[in-house]
């Protein structure tokens, strides 16, 4: 768990960050008091009373993020039971819009994804891993042209190789926790990759 340095109340297990150190994904735990303090800091900014960065800190590391706009974010929260070790708390949930509903006009979708705890079986943590099979439906949606299912692995190699797949994991903004998010961008180059496959015979009927 991580602790927001500007509000020691509030405490983290997850966030997600893109190259530019903006938030996009927070999972926070806290009394309503402290988170309702902690949304009100973000929601004035760079005011007196507000703040557009907080830092994240654990584990002997301190993690800067940045929050520029409010209102691309939504939350969800849910009460934990009554009976746990700390009181009355509340398990929140920050995050861009964008993670949630596919951008079909520019053909970009965010996969979401957790993490097998640490120590599963690796075997059965790969078999079980439904992400390969997410990211692939989600290449499928977003696509203009229709793809063959025995397409999925050149296909799914050519838009890692050529960043149509990326996770968001920059190495200076690092993803904390066990959730991760993928981001799927299908520009007119894969259109046009799909096109040469089907020629060159390396997609074939």
């Amino acid at each position: 768990m991580y602790q927001v340095e500007e509000f020691p109340e509030i405490w983290v297990d997850g966030c997600l960050r893109n190259s530019d150190g903006r938030l996009m994904f927070l999972s926070l735990y806290g009394r309503d008091g402290s988170i309702m303090q902690f949304l009100s800091a973000l929601e004035l900014g760079h005011t007196e009373r507000g703040v557009d960065r907080f830092h994240l800190v654990g584990a002997g590391q301190r993690h800067p993020t940045e929050v520029e706009n409010t209102d691309r974010l939504a939350k969800h929260s849910v009460r934990l039971p009554r009976q746990n070790l700390f009181g009355q708390l509340s398990h929140m949930w920050l995050y861009d819009k964008a993670l949630q509903k596919p951008d079909r006009a520019n053909r970009i979708a965010w996969v979401m994804h957790q993490r097998p705890p640490a120590g599963a079986n690796a075997s059965e943590a790969n078999n079980a891993d439904p992400r390969e099979e997410r990211l692939w439906r989600t290449v499928l949606d977003l696509c203009p042209v229709a793809l063959l299912e025995h397409w999925r692995e050149p296909v799914l190699t050519w838009c890692r190789e050529k960043r149509a797949i990326e996770m968001l994991d920059d190495p200076v903004y690092p993803a904390i926790g066990r959730i991760e998010a993928t981001r799927v961008s299908l520009s007119d180059h894969f259109v046009q990759f799909v096109s040469d496959g089907v020629r060159s015979g390396l997609l074939t009927p």
